[in-house]
């Protein structure tokens, strides 16, 4: 049977975290976010837990971030031992009299065996599977400064000829006019952005953030990025965008180039470049893109559970 136990309880059975969005850091940030964090575990079986944030009755992993899920002591559980959780999460919620739970699975990258299980696991125990959402990442480990189309590698010497620097900022002003850029993004393709640069900043407290910017040759700002490094090997793209009238001077070529190199040096083993995709519909220009700037493509599975 599940159990909520105290967060320190947690922690002396799951010391490593599979992604950044489930660390304590991450959680204590966000928790005023929801009514309720609890940490579950079962009572005779302790390879397996889930914190979850409850609202209005809805349980929800993640409550706050791009992604949530489990926590587990090693990725090659026992398949039963798997099932028998997410058996036991159901008994959970019924008992618990709450009305929905929802759980978004981290990208392969993160956890390739526990995500097989899991998603097997997961239908064949009747959870309702939403659109999966497409979601790319690259091979750092593999990348030798060769793209897939030659065409990447002429815009970034174009995006060179016409004057073009990429800069990791640290100053006020200059993460302003990176998130500024981000913003127009946004504005112009018709779609929300969900934090402010303080939420960002914020997010600063608990693990590095890293902004990125491109200036033109008169010092504008017209391309931006930023990304967290919450995990020893992988890090997560949050936001990229540009200003799309200057696109045609290579600006995202030359953004995305920067970024591969600066993180590969660092050690990182996979940049991961977040979804393609909205509730399921996907962008099929970005995942053109991506992929030319030699991105794997794979899905990131959501499933809901209403007793």
């Amino acid at each position: 049977m599940l159990v909520e136990v105290s967060k320190e309880v947690y922690r002396k059975h799951f010391t490593n975290d599979p992604h950044l969005f489930i660390t304590e850091p991450f959680i204590g940030l966000v928790e005023n976010k929801c009514e309720r964090v609890v940490r579950l575990m079962n009572d005779d079986e302790s390879s397996m837990g889930l914190i979850l944030g409850i609202n209005k009755g809805f349980a929800k992993s993640p409550f706050s971030a791009p992604f949530g899920g489990f926590h587990y002591s090693h990725e090659h559980l026992f398949y039963n031992i798997v099932s028998d959780f997410l058996t036991e999460m159901k008994n959970y919620i019924e008992r618990e009299g709450l009305k929905q739970v929802c759980i978004t699975l981290p990208p392969d990258p993160y956890q390739t065996n526990m995500n097989a299980k899991l998603v097997n696991a997961f239908i064949r125990l009747g959870f309702t599977m939403a659109t999966p959402d497409i979601t790319n990442w690259a091979d750092l480990k593999n990348f030798d400064g060769t793209w897939i189309k030659s065409m990447v590698g002429q815009n970034c010497r174009k995006a060179v000829k016409y004057g073009l620097t990429c800069s990791l900022v640290t100053d006020r002003k200059s993460m302003e006019d990176a998130y500024a850029v981000i913003f127009r993004n946004r504005e112009e393709q018709g779609r929300k952005i969900h934090m402010t640069l303080d939420d960002i900043l914020d997010v600063s407290r608990v693990m590095p953030v890293d902004f990125f910017l491109i200036r033109d040759s008169d010092g504008n700002g017209i391309a931006a990025s930023v990304f967290y490094r919450g995990h020893q090997k992988i890090v997560t793209g949050i936001f990229l965008g540009d200003d799309m009238e200057k696109r045609n001077l290579g600006t995202m070529n030359y953004l995305y180039k920067n970024c591969y190199e600066h993180y590969k040096a660092m050690g990182f083993d996979y940049i991961d470049l977040g979804t393609s995709s909205l509730d399921g519909e996907p962008n099929t220009g970005l995942i053109r893109f991506k992929e030319l700037h030699n991105c794997f493509t794979s899905l990131r599975y959501t499933f809901s559970w209403i007793p």
